[in-house]
């Protein structure tokens, strides 16, 4: 039992935490079983690894701060003819991410723009890709928060370093002249470099009002979509859909 205490230790120091839980019952079971120590090495390691990887896989989605954890699975595609299924599903090979391509949802309130941002956010994370979400709102005032402290460059390397990058609701209020120019600061570093998935309730044309300038608009708008995967949705609300579902919501009949 002296070797048990000594491994025991030993692994604790090298943070094999679930090696160190299962290497003793799985020597007896593999004793038993006379099976090679080989085969016992490789599931042992095994077995760290994928703690190992679920820790990585959680702690990036505790720093991506998602407001709440949305997941593919739980999309209706069907319920969206209009979103390209395929394209969307294409992806989550992350090639978009490597090669520093963006993502833009645009359509009405209520038709999962931010389910599929969050969705493909998740995955990220679970591809250990380094994801922050934020709302757009938040981000302007973190912008200005950063500007007024000095620390503007700083705050906006450090969201350029976000392999993927998620803003969420552009277009619920204007901006202004000031937080537009920051806005457009934060795009313009991280073009090419690095990947930004926007949602919004506005058409591109409508970009100006959202901006307060229609140079800037223009300027983010030729950044954006440089490289970019579009999906415009123009579906019916899930929001609705789920109120009348639950009966909170009476569908007006036609006369």
């Amino acid at each position: 039992m002296e070797k048990y205490k000594v491994l025991k230790e030993q692994l604790k120091i090298l943070g094999l935490d679930a090696i160190n839980e299962e290497f003793y019952s799985k020597a007896q079971e593999y004793r038993k079983k006379g099976l090679d120590y080989i085969d016992y090495l490789a599931e042992l390691i095994s077995t760290q690894i994928s703690r190992h990887v679920e820790r990585s896989i959680n702690y990036r989605l505790s720093k991506a701060r998602f407001p709440v954890i949305k997941r593919l699975e739980e999309f209706n595609f069907r319920f969206q003819p209009e979103i390209d299924e395929k394209a969307y599903r294409k992806l989550l090979d992350f090639e978009f991410v490597r090669d520093g391509e963006n993502v833009i949802f645009i359509g009405p309130p209520g038709v999962g723009k931010s389910h599929l941002a969050i969705s493909l956010g998740v995955k990220a994370c679970e591809h250990r890709i380094r994801t922050y979400f934020i709302q757009t709102s938040d981000l302007v005032e973190e912008l200005k928060i950063a500007k007024i402290s000095k620390t503007l460059s700083s705050y906006i390397d450090k969201l350029s370093r976000q392999s993927l990058l998620i803003i969420d609701e552009l277009g619920y209020s204007p901006l202004s002249p000031e937080d537009a120019n920051l806005f457009f600061q934060l795009v313009s570093r991280k073009y090419e470099k690095t990947s930004i998935v926007i949602t919004s309730n506005k058409n591109f044309q409508d970009w100006g009002s959202i901006f307060n300038d229609e140079v800037i608009a223009a300027a983010i708008i030729d950044r954006l979509l440089h490289h970019c995967h579009l999906f415009v949705i123009n579906g019916p609300s899930y929001r609705i859909k789920d109120k009348v579902r639950e009966g909170n919501l009476v569908e007006k009949e036609e006369d």
